[in-house]
């Protein structure tokens, strides 16, 4: 058993031990000065870009309401949790985001005085305030958190981006130019460090691919233009509430364009017609004397589809997404009621119906909105289709003068449906030339002249032929491409893009001017001499409605 001496020393030797931890220990907290920071890596361990999985930005809008964005990445694809995992276009603008936040510099260090100050009060005069925090119910001097996450959920850099930092000879002679206080989330010290903080955008449309339909002006060669308007209602009769589809077919435009000529020499009417109800037909029409193209409103329209802008998406349901991904028509989707319920939402209907462009009396489940459609027809024969459905209020971000804010606004939007196909009949068939029989007779020299010009003219042909089949195989991989890529989606646009991008034949065409000059198109619907005034809507073939329990 061990004695009271032995235990007595030991006692000692452990005490001395933790009174010399303690000293080390107080003595490293005490040499630790935030002030050795100037000059140094704010972030040190953040050297590696391709490390970065996640992105998440947290601030006020110029109303005082908190504004989250998040991306990150899925499965090896950037994507944006807050719109259903819309794919990002990430790469340039998180390389941006890295570059911005890599090797950040501390010019300055500023700390809070004494133990008791209010660090709510510091925080607040640097605007360093974590808008995360409870205290963003202050109001004042909230700060932009900034977060990269790594793998395995580690964190890279978590800073609070403050107010614009008053110039100091230091800084000066770094030649920032846009300086700022900041703070390292759960610490106190606010230092001065050069920061592009215009990188850090919240607004949806900054993280997507710009051009929606990637094409260019010269790409298009027919524009066509289906008018028509198509509503479901509810109606009380005897038999409880029914559906009432209403159909109003009105007419088509075809538009030829072509994008090297200049001014009203790229577009040319190529057709249009107007729904004659008693013969239940499309009647082909001329353009009325004294009437010309409004090359204005197309041209508008052309620069709207070239840069057409999104405000936001919603999903469509996922057997709908699947059959459009995998290319099935609209004959062999399962319209089962939850999928047509979340169509009519948004101002779209899979209806079967009588083919009133082919053959009146035979019927055909087909793809109809609110506000009929268009189709973009391009040379490379790609066929974009455009259906235009209901109005929606989304909430989307607008840019406010200092472009650092932006301001969160109720738009009056509408629901975009968009699918693609490969039309053949677009491209050219390939000029093979008639290829020369080799006489069995005659002289030599004439024999293989006849033979090297019949050889010469199979490899053109050749040529030509594997060029057609090389652009068919293009389009058709390309049209697949682009189906999966819109399978997945509504979009939404804005209410003005709507108006530019919509063509009837009210705004295609306006009357010319006795001086030469133009005037603005027709208002309302336009009347067609030709036909006979419509009738009543009982001229149309009946739409399948159905009926609806109370």
């Amino acid at each position: 058993m061990m004695n009271e001496t032995a235990k007595t020393s030991i006692f000692v030797l452990l005490a001395a031990v933790l009174i010399v931890g303690a000293f080390f220990s107080s003595r490293t907290a005490d040499e630790f000065q935030p002030e050795e920071m100037i000059g140094k890596s704010l972030f040190p361990q953040f050297t590696d870009p391709l490390g970065i999985k996640s992105l998440e930005i947290a601030k006020l809008d110029v109303a005082g309401e908190r504004n989250d964005f998040r991306i990150t990445e899925i499965n090896g694809i950037w994507s944006i949790p807050s719109h259903d995992n819309y794919p990002a276009d990430a790469k340039d603008q998180m390389a941006k985001v890295a570059e911005a936040l890599t090797d950040l510099k501390v010019l300055e260090v500023i700390q809070p005085e004494g133990s008791g100050t209010d660090s709510i009060a510091f925080q607040t005069q640097y605007g360093v305030i974590d808008p995360t925090s409870d205290s963003v119910s202050l109001g004042e001097g909230i700060g932009m958190k900034i977060t990269l996450g790594g793998a395995n959920n580690e964190t890279l850099v978590n800073l609070i981006v403050g107010k614009e930092a008053a110039r100091r000879q230091a800084q000066e002679e770094e030649g920032g130019t846009d300086l700022r206080y900041v703070r390292i989330a759960d610490q106190s010290p606010v230092y001065v460090i050069n920061v592009d903080s215009s990188q850090f955008a919240v607004n949806f449309d900054q993280w997507i691919e710009k051009n929606l339909l990637d094409i260019s002006t010269f790409d298009i060669k027919e524009i066509f233009v289906d008018e028509y308007s198509f509503s479901v209602e509810l109606e009380l009769t005897n038999r409880g509430l029914q559906e009432s589809r209403n159909f109003s077919p009105i007419g088509d435009i075809t538009l030829s364009y072509d994008g090297s000529a200049v001014g009203a020499e790229k577009w040319s009417l190529a057709r249009r017609t107007a729904f004659d109800r008693p013969s239940v037909s499309y009647k082909e029409l001329q353009l009325e004397p004294g009437k010309e193209l409004d090359t204005d409103t197309l041209d508008a329209m052309v620069s709207a589809l070239n840069d057409l802008k999104i405000v936001s998406v919603q999903k469509k349901p996922a057997g709908l997404a699947a059959a459009l991904r995998d290319g099935k028509s609209f004959e062999n989707i399962e319209l089962d009621a939850p999928l047509l319920a979340n169509m009519q939402a948004t101002g779209f209907y899979l209806v079967e119906m009588p083919d009133l462009k082919q053959d009146a009396k035979k019927t055909k489940v087909q793809l109809l909105s609110n506000e009929g459609d268009i189709q973009l027809r391009l040379k490379n024969g790609i066929v974009y289709n455009l259906r235009f459905g209901d109005l929606t209020g989304t909430e989307s971000e607008i840019a406010t003068e200092d472009t650092e804010d932006t301001e969160s606004v109720m738009g009056v939007n509408r629901y975009l449906f968009i699918t693609a196909e490969f039309d053949p009949a677009i491209i050219p068939l390939p000029e093979l030339k008639p290829v020369p029989e080799v006489p069995t007779e005659g002289e030599a020299e004439e024999l293989e002249k006849i033979t090297q010009e019949k050889e010469a003219i199979e490899k053109g042909n050749q040529r030509e032929q594997e060029r057609y089949d090389a652009e068919l195989e293009s389009g058709k991989k390309r049209a697949e491409e682009l189906s999966s890529r819109f399978a997945d989606w509504y979009y939404v646009i804005a209410e003005d893009v709507y108006k530019k991008i919509r063509l009837t034949d009210a705004n295609v065409f306006r009357v010319k001017a006795l001086d030469g000059d133009t005037m603005p198109g027709m208002l309302g619907i336009p009347h067609f001499p030709e036909l006979d005034e419509p009738s009543s809507a009982d001229h149309l073939p009946d739409l399948p409605g159905g009926d609806i329990e109370e």
